[in-house]
């Protein structure tokens, strides 16, 4: 499968095409951040299902968003999954298997919350990309005053992921045509680091022979797009997830809303 960036092509229509980029680039911020400081499943939930039903109301790519996501999903899995086996005091369970193995009901607690943050801010992060242009993307970094080596080495960044990653893919695929086999995974993770490792090396030489090349055809480091205005529809929108938000936090009881749907399904 050919890897592309999380951004959507000039030609895509959506219906938050009109908003400006830098609001389509804090909005994500404003749902992810309460739930990375606070500790509470019910609001990951429920920014999740605000996130999902968002997608599906803009018509975005729901199954395009989440398959991108499954690359990363086994990692966050492998760091997780060894938590309950030595963190609490709580047990829940015992495996006997020549070695006791016990499961801490507060391991489950954290492994459960640490997964289901990075896997909603993930989520969130894709979904509010994939309304942006690439060009769009950097305006927005742009209109929020970062330096221009920080911009200028994200561009440069983003412009070959899919580069290495298309020449890692055919590279690997040579091998395997001369017979070459690579059955386990650590040996499948070994070549690929190790062409990934040889390839980004290349490409930063090429990039910095790209760099002086510009340099002297008078390139000054900036990156200038033409100035878009923030509306009052904007504004009216990034208001709206703020207040939402800030209500999941000090107004509305989520916990009984939830014990209450429960007791209404479960007899």
């Amino acid at each position: 499968m050919r890897t592309t960036l999380p951004f959507r092509h000039e030609n895509e229509k959506i219906y938050l095409k009109k908003i400006n980029p830098l609001i389509r680039l804090i909005l994500p911020f404003i749902l992810v951040v309460p739930f990375l400081v606070i500790e509470d499943f019910y609001l990951i939930f429920t920014i999740l299902f605000v996130s999902l039903t968002t997608d599906l109301i803009l018509r975005l790519n729901v199954i395009k968003i989440l398959s991108r996501l499954k690359v990363v999903i086994p990692f966050v899995f492998l760091i997780t999954i060894f938590i309950p086996f030595y963190v609490g005091e709580t047990v829940v369970y015992i495996f006997n298997i020549g070695i006791p193995i016990i499961i801490y009901r507060e391991g489950l607690y954290l492994a459960s919350l640490i997964f289901l943050r990075v896997f909603g801010a993930l989520f969130i992060f894709m979904s509010f990309f994939s309304t942006l242009t690439y060009s769009e993307f950097i305006d927005a970094l742009t209109k929020l005053r970062l330096p221009s080596v920080f911009v200028g080495s994200l561009i440069i960044m983003l412009h070959y992921i899919p580069i290495l990653a298309g020449s890692n893919k055919k590279i690997l695929e040579a091998q395997e045509m001369r017979g070459k086999k690579i059955t386990s995974y650590w040996q499948k993770l070994n070549a690929h680091a190790y062409i990934m490792g040889k390839g980004i090396i290349m490409n930063m030489e090429r990039s910095e022979r790209l760099y002086e090349s510009l340099k002297m055809r008078g390139f000054s480091g900036k990156i200038t797009f033409a100035p878009k205005k923030i509306k009052m529809i904007d504004l009216v929108l990034l208001a709206l997830f703020s207040l939402m938000v800030i209500s999941f936090i000090f107004i509305i009881n989520l916990k009984s809303i939830y014990q209450g749907v429960f007791a209404l399904i479960l007899p």
